[in-house]
């Protein structure tokens, strides 16, 4: 009961992913034990034997057929669960990407860049005398002097230019490869001291990512190196200095780094955005291939680079006010046997639509040991896909390996096909064996997004062809009693 058990969950779980594909296994499972019990009850009905001797025949008919129907399900589930070992074995050596491995890349490479706009804090302090009186009114008065800051609200921020290379580094760790990127990044603030008073100042530039490594940094004020003198803390550069008023300043910085997956820029203070302008350069990512980080605006314009290998985005914003980012999320880089893998994704429908095809069409084709044909044909098909997995680093990729030895392997099963099924039968399964045993995985892989349109395709290809071999087979006499005997 137990084992009943396990085959009947399994069966229901397996018609819950692919209906579709359980009913035609049904169908041709069915098929088997019909035609086993019919044509043992037409051999016994001809010599007109005793009633014991009937029970006894219909009996081990029954047996029989059971028994041809539980050798095709173990051949099944045993075929089946290679070509998912041959799957997960590829799986596991080609693009396996995992949290673990990306983690570990972070740490070497460096992490996401979140990109922070330039801070300036102004103030003016002054020092003020406080009295503070005695409860002993016959004690005098004590006087305390204390500083006193005074922040400035009003906007410093004139205009703002900056300009970021940024290109693809794929990095490599186990299998798979994690998108990374080198950056060549310069910013350009004008500032101005909005008051007619001298100031104090904080000029603050945060740094994009804690850990990272910055290149050929530098920092200059009106012209002049103020590197040496910033203090790097809590993730940022930070520079105090005196302000005249009206003081403009012109603020340069600049480095070379390096991230992983997406490199984004935000002005998080509420202030007015002037005359702001970013250009990012992405020199091999084209149109097609761009996407926006999450709580990203749409640059004001994409046009592409001089090769037309890349992008050049633009972000103008002036008189504005938004806390919304700009940036950029790579791509997730093309995997080791990318194709292979795409293609072997596909091949447990595609073989159960061939194992439907060979015990259907052989069974209703009245082809002698149709059972043991069925199984042989699945095996060698099931094989072939294993092959692929196997040889496609071996050979010249998936396109290579398809060809010399996927596509001979199974020209060879159709030709053997129509060897044991000879006339327009034999020819329209080995055209469909060679459909849905390269044609179906190479679509539907290549193509995900069409998948369920050529496996519905197929499928009614395979309902039309059936349905023309059984309107064929009831308008003819049958030519032996002996086809599903083994």
């Amino acid at each position: 009961m137990k084992l009943l058990s396990k085959i009947l969950g399994r069966t229901g779980d397996f018609s819950d992913v692919q209906p579709l594909l359980a009913l035609f296994l049904c169908g041709a499972l069915l098929a088997v034990f019909l035609t086993i019990t019919w044509q043992r009850r037409s051999a016994t009905a001809k010599s007109n034997p005793s009633l014991l001797w009937t029970l006894y025949s219909q009996l081990g008919t029954l047996t029989w057929a059971l028994l041809l129907v539980g050798f095709l399900v173990a051949g099944l589930s045993y075929l089946r669960s290679y070509l998912h070992q041959t799957v997960a074995n590829f799986q596991r050596t080609h693009g396996r990407i995992t949290e673990a491995n990306f983690n570990a890349v972070q740490t070497i490479w460096g992490a996401e860049q979140n990109q922070d706009e330039l801070k300036l804090d102004l103030y003016w302090e002054e020092e003020v005398t406080e009295r503070i009186e005695s409860e002993d009114l016959t004690k005098p008065a004590v006087l305390r002097k204390k500083i006193v800051r005074h922040d400035i609200t009003a906007n410093p921020f004139i205009s703002a230019r900056h300009e970021v290379t940024l290109r693809q580094n794929a990095r490599r760790k186990g299998s798979a490869l994690y998108g990374g990127y080198d950056t060549n990044c310069r910013f350009s603030w004008r500032l101005q001291n909005p008051t007619d008073r001298a100031l104090n100042a904080d000029i603050r530039f945060p740094l994009p990512a804690q850990g990272a490594v910055y290149n050929d940094l530098y920092a200059t004020l009106n012209g002049k190196d103020v590197l040496p003198l910033m203090e790097l803390k809590d993730g940022a550069l930070n520079l105090p200095r005196d302000l005249k008023p009206n003081e403009v300043l012109d603020v340069k910085m600049g480095f070379k780094s390096r991230g992983m997956s997406f490199w984004y820029l935000q002005v998080k203070d509420a202030r007015e955005i002037r005359d702001f302008t970013l250009t990012l350069t992405l020199p091999d990512l084209t149109k097609a291939h761009l996407n926006n980080p999450e709580g990203c605006m749409t640059p004001t314009d994409v046009k592409p680079t001089a090769d037309g290998q890349g992008s050049v985005l633009t972000y103008r914003l002036d008189h504005a006010i938004t806390s919304k980012g700009m940036g950029i999320a790579l791509p997730t880089p093309p995997q080791p046997g990318e194709t292979t893998n795409a293609v072997l994704g596909e091949i447990e429908r595609s073989w159960l639509l061939i194992f439907a095809l060979l015990v259907l069409g052989l069974t209703i084709g009245s082809v002698k040991h149709a059972v043991l044909m069925s199984l042989l044909f699945g095996t060698a098909t099931a094989m072939g896909y294993g092959l692929l997995g196997d040889f496609s680093d071996l050979l010249f990729g998936f396109w290579g390996t398809a060809v010399l030895i996927l596509v001979p392997s199974f020209v060879l099963l159709a030709w053997l096909l129509r060897k044991i099924l000879p006339g327009l039968n034999g020819q329209l399964m080995a055209v469909q064996l060679l459909l849905y045993g390269i044609l179906l995985p190479c679509l539907a892989g290549l193509d995900s997004d069409r998948q369920p349109l050529y496996l519905d395709i197929c499928a009614g290809l395979f309902l039309a062809f059936m349905a023309w071999q059984l309107m064929k087979s009831f308008g003819a006499q049958p030519s032996s009693s002996e086809a599903m005997t083994t």
